[in-house]
């Protein structure tokens, strides 16, 4: 008997329009779990995620979404509690969800964004805020970045002009908050910050100007203990300030000038007062 002729298989789908079935079924998913997170339950959310992952594999065309949208329920449901523990367990993981997506897609401004802005609200310390520059550095140096819109949860997607000037602002606010750790830790306040500027901080991060005292109100005088340690607040954040700039910066490298002498003049009058101080 001869063998019976078979109908040839179907061709298989198509590469891409799979790939966009599947990427539109993951927006499904995460879109329902954002639903829930906005009425208040975590919980759901994390868990429509998780069977979401269990459904479309860890390693899938939609697996950078849906880690990004994993990594945004855990920092919401951080956001409101008052436990440390509970906080930082959160904290933990929407960083290995994120750290995870940018693994699976290298080449995304979205997730490095991301990635960064999640390092920035976990961070206490100097070393913390390194760490969220150099991921913004890192996304920086895409020099061909993928489209954004199959990793990012609202659409339409930010462009990568957008998200570059994203990425340089949070170095910006990763710096002043580095900044304002070290003067915490030398016994400042924040105020001692109001004398400088980074050269390219946003407008709302500059100082108001000090607001006119009435006449027949005199400034209180300060002690020369006082005065010593505004001048090593100073000089500490102004040293801590070209620390950052000068690698980041190369037109700041190329045109700093030298550091100023006790004869040149000081960059402000409180400067000035506290040579003075230093000379008596």
């Amino acid at each position: 008997m001869g063998r019976k002729n078979r109908n040839p298989a179907p061709n298989p789908t198509p590469p891409r329009a799979a790939a966009a079935g599947g990427i539109a079924a993951v927006r499904a998913d995460c879109d329902k779990a954002l639903a829930y997170l906005q009425r208040g339950n975590p919980s759901k959310a994390l868990r429509l995620l998780r069977d979401a992952v269990a459904r479309h594999g860890v390693d899938g065309e939609g697996s950078p979404l849906l880690l990004r949208a994993q990594g945004t329920v855990h920092s919401r449901a951080a956001a409101p509690l008052n436990d440390p523990a509970a906080r930082a367990r959160h904290h933990r993981a929407a960083l290995q969800a994120a750290r995870r997506a940018v693994e699976l897609a290298p080449d995304s401004l979205e997730l490095a964004h991301f990635h960064a802005l999640l390092l920035y609200e976990a961070a206490s310390g100097n070393r913390d805020y390194e760490d969220v520059i150099a991921e913004c550095e890192r996304g920086l140096r895409i020099e061909v970045p993928s489209d954004p819109a199959p990793h990012c949860l609202r659409l339409p997607a930010p462009g990568p002009d957008q998200l570059r000037d994203d990425l340089r602002n949070l170095i910006q606010k990763a710096n002043l908050a580095s900044i304002s750790t070290w003067v915490k830790a030398l016994g400042g306040t924040d105020d001692k910050l109001g004398f400088f500027r980074l050269a390219d901080e946003p407008l709302e991060l500059q100082p108001l100007p000090a607001a006119h005292r009435p006449m027949g109100i005199k400034k209180a005088t300060k002690t020369p203990e006082e005065r010593r340690k505004e001048i090593e607040v100073q000089v500490a954040a102004m040293r801590l300030v070209e620390q950052h700039q000068l690698p980041h910066n190369p037109a700041v490298a190329a045109s700093s000038s030298p550091p100023l002498s006790e004869e040149d003049e000081a960059p402000c009058s409180s400067c000035q007062s506290g040579l003075k101080l230093r000379r008596s």
